[in-house]
């Protein structure tokens, strides 16, 4: 049987197969559409890296004792307000308290004791917890435009502090879990929560401010869209500002202190908060299918 001879075009097309084959089997890694988790060794432990994790744990202990202490004000003239959690906020600030403490303790364990995450999220989120404990203080003491100013800070901190994370991936669920979720919660229901002091501090007690208070309301959750369309934390924000602005709905509707139609704006822009963070979550899932797959990331 005759043997077939080589063509220059056939040598040309085996060349280029075993060409791309090649580069496929080297090929280890792919792009990832956010930030990749850094897995380099922590560095050193220093004195400042244990302050740190018990400087969180007091501040979270300072808001749970806070909360708990001054849950029987929770209806006084300087929390009542057109927006009003009261419906959650004695159970809500408290277990997010506790949470916080137990953040405390995950992030002196051995292997989170001097992590470079830690330290940059921990610098925002243990004055963001103290200042909204002096908050609800200053607020259950009948000074709303001072609590107003406190929570309104720590809401920035905190929101800060999830940028920051968006820029520090967490290297495992634990971490997700016991660091980001904590803290991304935190700013979800600060926004909130600063947000019916302001309107306690301007007299916002009835359904005469629904127009106002409806706009104002869509502007925060414009922004707390944006941040839960980020990549860490983004669940956990929507589920703190998704609650407390559905409670706040609820209790306007049950006590007639705000409008129907301001209520139901109220619930469609939490509804709207969480759908940008799934949607998000979407968009991060399909961009990591087609990183693995070899195709331009469309991100």
């Amino acid at each position: 049987m005759a043997e077939h001879e080589s063509t220059p075009q056939l040598d040309s097309l085996v060349a280029s197969a075993r060409s791309a084959m090649a580069s496929a089997s080297e090929r280890t890694s792919f792009e990832l559409p956010y930030a990749p988790p850094d897995h380099r060794p922590n560095p050193v432990v220093e004195p400042f890296d244990k302050i740190r994790g018990y400087l969180l744990g007091a501040s979270g202990l300072l808001l749970l004792l806070t909360t708990l202490a001054l849950s029987s004000g929770l209806h006084g003239r300087a929390q009542a307000s057109l927006l009003d959690t009261s419906l959650v906020h004695s159970v809500l600030w408290p277990a997010l308290a506790i949470a916080l403490v137990l953040s405390a303790a995950f992030s002196l364990r051995s292997d989170q004791l001097s992590a470079r995450r830690q330290r940059i999220i921990s610098i925002y989120s243990i004055p963001a917890t103290a200042l909204m404990a002096c908050a609800v203080t200053l607020a259950s003491g009948f000074m709303p435009v001072g609590a107003a100013i406190l929570a309104t800070i720590a809401s920035l901190l905190s929101l800060y502090g999830v940028l920051q994370l968006n820029k520090n991936t967490a290297r495992n669920r634990l971490e997700r879990w016991a660091t980001d979720a904590p803290i991304s919660f935190f700013a979800g229901a600060s926004m909130v929560y600063a947000l019916q002091l302001w309107f306690a501090a301007a007299g916002w007690h009835d359904g005469e401010r629904g127009i106002q208070a409806a706009l104002i309301t869509a502007g925060i959750s414009v922004a707390a869209g944006a941040f839960a369309h980020s990549e860490r934390g983004r669940h956990a924000l929507a589920s703190g500002y998704g609650i407390c602005m559905i409670a706040a709905a609820i209790q306007g509707w049950l006590n007639d202190s705000a409008p129907l139609w301001v209520c139901a704006i109220w619930i469609f822009m939490a509804l709207l908060v969480f759908l940008m963070a799934e949607t998000r979550r979407f968009q991060i899932s399909h961009a990591e299918h087609r990183a693995q797959r070899g195709k331009t990331v469309e991100f």
